[in-house]
């Protein structure tokens, strides 16, 4: 008798406790309903989740790579196109830039490039790959976030295999502000391919861990007899996004074979004045470079944003500052 009593008292604590715990709901259910602030100028709007959701909708699968190199993904997503957002207000043009804030005060600017959706991509294992190829997204909906995650920047590609660097994709959005950028650039680049950088992208080679780009150093003196140290990266690891190196996985390779057959780099500043080096010249020489950096400091003045520089240049007026467009030319013929 006093075993059934027991038995029944665990019965009856075991449904108390089951009522008690399923009136808590999850954190994603507690979640309220958003809005999303867009602004740019004297121009603003604001939207409900309700009128977001009844946008066009994107329906995706997309995955990113962790600050330490793992991959996650790909994940279903749901949501709309960035830039149609941005059209509500004016679009985003060169020039500008979107200065995104989170719930919490977070704030991050994300470059015209980044927008646009040249960035760096990587492989399922987590390899640097290439520029571009992908397009920015706010999601409202996923079956990997809860909703108190949401409105969230990704990045998709029309190859699912692509993944994006994960401290781009942003959470729990309350704004977005285009705005003036004061120290954004673009340079361009061509050749057998074509890409643009700007400094997100030229900081993001330099820092890269999976590959050998250490930053280009070189101590000089100013014609005062000052000492100088310019800071940088290798011209070369630049002409590899362009001079058709690639390996099949899509991974930029400098093209050895065609740096020995010939071709000229053209570097070109803002007022159209250029210099020209040889391709056998630049070939992994880490002592011709692209200087971002002066005693410390980003470049400014006649020489923002790159200054051609290092140990290895010819003469000293090859120095060429302000460069805003890298070209391959006399390229041998197939």
């Amino acid at each position: 008798m006093r075993k059934d009593r027991n038995l029944l008292l665990v019965t009856l604590f075991v449904l108390m406790s089951f009522l008690v715990f399923s009136a808590i709901p999850f954190a994603s259910q507690a979640s309220e309903a958003w809005s999303l602030e867009i602004t740019s100028g004297e121009k603003t709007i604001n939207l409900t989740q309700d009128e977001l959701e009844k946008m066009p909708a994107v329906t995706t699968e997309a995955g990113f790579r962790k600050s330490g190199g793992t991959v996650q993904g790909p994940f279903a997503y749901k949501g709309v196109y960035m830039k149609d957002l941005l059209e509500k207000v004016g679009g985003i043009k060169k020039g500008q830039s979107l200065r995104v804030t989170s719930r919490d005060g977070y704030v991050r600017d994300f470059s015209h490039l980044e927008v646009t959706g040249n960035i760096f991509t990587y492989d399922k294992d987590g390899n640097l790959l290439r520029l571009g190829n992908s397009t920015m997204l706010l999601t409202y909906e996923s079956n990997r976030d809860a909703p108190i995650a949401f409105p969230r920047i990704i990045y998709t590609s029309e190859r699912d295999e692509l993944f994006t660097s994960g401290p781009l994709w942003m959470k729990g959005i309350a704004k977005l502000e285009v705005v003036t950028s004061t120290d954004d650039w673009q340079v361009k680049l061509s050749g057998i391919e074509s890409a643009v950088i700007d400094k997100t992208i030229f900081d993001t080679i330099i820092d890269c861990e999976d590959s050998p780009h250490l930053t280009a150093t070189w101590e000089t003196m100013d014609k005062n007899g000052n000492l100088e140290t310019y800071e940088g990266l290798p011209l070369w690891v630049l002409v590899a996004m362009i001079d058709g190196g690639d390996s099949p996985d899509g991974h930029y390779r400098f093209n050895d074979d065609l740096a020995t057959q010939g071709y000229r780099v053209k570097l070109i500043a803002g007022d159209r004045y250029s210099v020209r080096l040889d391709s056998e010249q630049i070939a992994r020489n880490n002592d011709i470079f692209l200087a971002i950096k002066k005693n410390g400091i980003i470049l400014s003045g006649d020489m923002f944003p790159l200054t051609l520089a290092g140990n290895g240049l010819p003469f000293r007026q090859y120095m060429i500052k302000g460069i805003a467009e890298i070209q391959l030319v006399n390229l041998p013929r197939k």
